[in-house]
């Protein structure tokens, strides 16, 4: 019986310390998140995103074909992508994918996952992603 209520005393002290552990790796990620969202209003979160709307119509179809069309039925988001982001820079591109993928997330702060292909050829040629943004490499001949 004393053996009883000592090993149950052990673990219940073992549950409380694992509580509080978990507790103070948990809230700080918590608190972190909120402050960053709160940095922003949601009147300053809709003026960006209708900035990037109105860029990416710019760079888009009708401008300068960096995106020809987005397939949103599957994720992570299909990007299509057009002649003028196959002529751009390797910073212009990047850039591009970054503001698509805040504009899909709908927060300047968020970013949403892309599978970046060719248009012409259908193939995919690169993802933006938890890894950040990366073409692969061209196929070998």
């Amino acid at each position: 019986m004393v053996l009883t209520t000592i090993t149950k005393a052990v673990r219940m002290r073992g549950k409380i310390a694992l509580l509080i552990l978990a507790s103070a790796l948990f809230f700080p990620v918590l608190s972190h998140g909120q402050s960053q969202s709160q940095g922003l209003s949601l009147k300053e979160i809709d003026a960006r995103v209708a900035e990037y709307r109105k860029w990416l119509d710019k760079v888009g179809n009708n401008g300068s074909r960096y995106w020809v069309r987005l397939d949103s039925t599957k994720r992570p988001h299909r990007l299509y992508v057009g002649d003028g982001f196959m002529h751009a820079s390797a910073t212009e591109k990047e850039e591009f994918v970054e503001i698509f993928s805040r504009f899909l997330a709908g927060h300047p702060e968020k970013n949403m996952l892309i599978d970046i292909y060719d248009a012409s050829t259908g193939k995919e040629i690169g993802e933006y992603g938890f890894g950040g943004f990366r073409l692969f490499d061209p196929p070998r001949p």
